[in-house]
């Protein structure tokens, strides 16, 4: 999931994907996907499809970045609710309940620590957000653990802990991967998107020479390890992931691929999207289907075998 920032970037990428190297070569394609659509684009590229997240009840939410808007979809793609948000990022429901959603402020584009993470109950009937965290600077991945801690990929200060009660954890984030801290495993910036499984976070950056997705123990995230390189031996222009399983993720690009990955062996499969992927997420009612955000605004699902090749 990126923001405005890459936005402008979009044009220029898509005039020069032809003479990009295909990132088929990288890996092989998925077998007996299916893609369809759960929502087309009401405007092309202004409602951006930042991100998606489910909620308990396994409704799916969608964040309209642009619009400072987080939609509620039913399962024909059909708005159900709104809830105004600031220019809204990552999105994932907490275990109270609560939807929390990434929020930055335009004009600072982070650099002032006015990013934020608001909350909203996604029962209420007109759902009313009200600010969790404050402080943050380009909040972007949202993921929780199982105890309620939060965590983020800020684009500007790394990878970031979120005590419950919504204080930032400053001495574990100092730890963890820093934007700009290249290293042998580092070898990209921009932290993105954010997943955990069990007691590993895994983390995307925005570009890489590898497409790399990192390994950080929730324990010991000065132990950044490698998850996946799921483009390599090309570059990639990674954004969000999701846990398919344990130990398998699903990772989206903005070349338009949606890999899945098993971190055990590092290989991965290919789905071809026909359009820039910014987010995804696994539906809770059926685990083999995945919910794809957009650039272009449309928002689409993703059918893998019981195996996901």
């Amino acid at each position: 999931m990126r923001r405005a920032v890459l936005a402008l970037a979009t044009g220029a990428l898509l005039a020069v994907a032809p003479l990009y190297p295909s990132l088929a070569e990288a890996a092989p394609p998925c077998q007996s996907v299916r893609v369809d659509t759960i929502k087309n684009a009401s405007v092309p590229v202004l409602s951006w499809s930042e991100n998606v997240g489910y909620d308990r009840d396994g409704s799916l939410w969608v964040s309209r970045f642009m619009m400072s808007t987080v939609e509620r979809l039913d399962d024909h793609g059909r708005v159900t609710a709104s809830v105004s948000v600031p220019f809204p990022g990552g999105i994932a429901a907490g275990p109270d309940g609560r939807m929390y959603v990434t929020s930055f402020t335009k004009d600072a584009v982070g650099l002032l620590r006015t990013g934020s993470i608001y909350s909203f109950n996604p029962t209420a009937a007109q759902p009313k957000p009200r600010i969790y965290t404050a402080g943050l600077g380009f909040p972007n991945g949202l993921a929780f653990d199982a105890v309620g801690n939060a965590y983020v990929g800020d684009t500007w200060q790394g990878v970031l802990k979120v005590l419950p009660g919504g204080k930032v954890d400053r001495g574990w984030s100092s730890k963890a991967p820093r934007n700009l801290a290249p290293s042998g495993t580092v070898n990209g910036s921009s932290m993105n998107g954010v997943a955990v499984d069990g007691g590993t976070l895994y983390v995307t950056m925005t570009t890489s020479l590898t497409g790399r997705v990192l390994k950080v123990p929730l324990a010991q995230p000065d132990r950044v390890g490698i998850g996946a390189d799921v483009t390599a031996p090309l570059p990639g222009i990674v954004d969000d992931l999701a846990v398919v399983a344990p130990g398998k993720l699903a990772v989206t690009t903005t070349t338009g691929q949606l890999f899945v990955t098993d971190t055990a062996t590092r290989r991965s499969c290919a789905v071809q999207l026909g359009q820039p992927a910014t987010s995804v997420a696994v539906n809770p009612e059926n685990t083999t289907e995945l919910a794809i955000g957009t650039e272009m605004g449309a928002v689409l699902r993703v059918q893998l075998p019981t195996s996901g090749r």
